[in-house]
Order: structure tokens, then C-alpha cells, then sequence
């Protein structure tokens, strides 16, 4: 089994134990789409996952989870059990996310290792050294240099 094919069979798990049908679920998604999901045909865009949960009286959580235990062969506990044990293992268990990637204090790697190139080279212009001699002395191409010398 595929993903796609438990997100499918939890969807329609959940509407048929909850007495509703397709068109009791269309809104945001409409129901030719909530069809194709039931059959597999397609995958739900995260929003579309949580507007369905949403339409069926649970959180994106439960909806998921039991998809990945139709995927896995397990039960829906099972699966958020795991979850939280996973989670707490990263350290994030009982801590609130941010709300955006870019509400995050990260720095990517090559940012850093810019800056601190940057340094190098603005530590070397300031003893006169010339960009020839600052690419020799660091051991990077002159355009590199170049790059961070005004």
C-alpha cells in the first residue's frame, strides 16, 4: 500500500463511520476531487487534508494518522504513540512550533560560512593586503574575493 491509498482508505473510513457522503465534505474541496481521493487517484494538498478534517469533525492529526496506519498496517495509536516518541526525541514534544519557516532564527550554513570568509577578507584588506595577495593568503579564487571586498 501506498500513502495516497491509506490517505484514501482513512477518508473514506471516517466519512462512512460518521454517517456522511461525498457531497457532505465538499466546500473548499469539491466533490469530483473528494472522489478521486477516496479512490486513490489522487493526493490531498496539505490544505485540502486539513480543510477535509476539518469538514469531518477531526483534527489534521487524526485524519493523518489513521491514514499512515491504513498505510502501515497499524493502528491509529500506534502510529501517534511513535509520533510522540519521535518528537520528544527531537526535543520537540512539548514545545510550540513556530508559525512560519520564516519566523525561524536559522541561518543557513553557507550564510555563515560567507560571513565568515567576509571577515577574513576585510580582516586582510585592513592590513593592505592587495586582492591577489587576500585569494593567496586564504586559498580561494579571486573572484571570491571580489565578491566580498567593498
Amino acid at each position: 500500500m501506498s500513502i495516497q491509498e491509506g490517505f484514501a482508505a482513512a477518508l473514506r473510513l471516517i466519512r462512512a463511520t460518521k454517517g456522511l457522503n461525498q457531497k457532505d465534505l465538499s466546500g473548499q474541496v469539491t466533490g469530483s476531487h473528494v472522489s478521486q481521493l477516496e479512490s486513490g487517484k489522487t493526493s490531498p494538498t496539505v490544505k485540502a487534508a486539513a480543510e477535509l478534517a476539518q469538514a469531518l469533525g477531526i483534527t489534521p492529526s487524526a485524519l493523518l494518522a489513521v491514514a499512515v496506519a491504513a498505510d502501515s498496517e497499524v493502528t491509529p495509536k500506534e502510529v501517534l504513540v511513535r509520533a510522540i516518541s519521535e518528537l520528544e526525541n527531537l526535543g520537540l514534544a512539548d514545545k510550540i512550533p513556530p508559525p512560519s519557516a520564516q519566523a525561524m532564527d536559522t541561518t543557513h550554513p553557507t550564510s555563515v560560512r560567507a560571513a565568515a570568509t567576509r571577515a577574513q577578507v576585510q580582516g586582510l584588506k585592513s592590513q593592505g593586503l592587495r586582492q591577489v595577495d587576500v585569494a593567496k593568503e586564504l586559498g580561494i579564487p579571486r573572484t571570491t574575493v571580489q565578491r566580498h571586498w567593498h
